[in-house]
């Protein structure tokens, strides 16, 4: 992906090069090189010529123009990708505490659940047992309980 995307960068640089040097010797070089002897304080005419080796010479420096292009543009994408897997270590290692805390967080509440449906049991259960009056009010003595005698009837036929 790097790779893809320092091409870009890369080819818009070298467009850009190429475009500057010729629009620099259509201008007679000025301002790139003081090559042709006919120019003085870095000005010449429209008309000056521009033997070969001159012309060779600023393609030359046009390519190496984009190799440095090239050359930056590679080294700004390096930064940038260093700088976003900074950033999403920093966002993976904050996720990681988080699920970590939520870990100590559901044991708890497992355990607490636990021991809730503990005494639930223990309170169904009780239910079903009989406790003692000593235990329910002690102090009071002893209780008695008589079940209650009724009467039945039977249907006459």
């Amino acid at each position: 992906m790097a790779e893809f995307a320092s091409k870009g960068v890369a080819g818009a640089g070298l467009g850009l090069g190429i475009a500057g040097t010729a629009l620099g010797l259509l201008n007679g070089g000025a301002g790139l090189l003081n090559l042709h002897s006919g120019i003085a304080g870095g000005c010449c005419s429209e008309n000056t010529a521009v033997n070969r080796y001159e012309l060779n010479l600023m393609q030359e420096i046009a390519a190496k123009d984009a190799r440095i292009g090239l050359l930056e543009s590679q080294v700004y994408v390096d930064q940038k990708l260093t700088d976003v897997v900074k950033d999403y270590t920093g966002q993976i290692n904050a996720l990681q505490a988080q699920i970590a805390q939520q870990a100590v967080f559901n044991a708890t509440i497992n355990g607490t659940v636990s021991c809730i449906q503990g005494q639930i049991a223990q309170l169904q259960s009780l239910t079903k047992l009989v406790v003692p009056n000593t235990s329910v009010c002690p102090g009071w003595g002893s209780v008695n309980v008589t079940p209650a005698t009724t009467t039945t009837t039977t249907p006459a036929a």
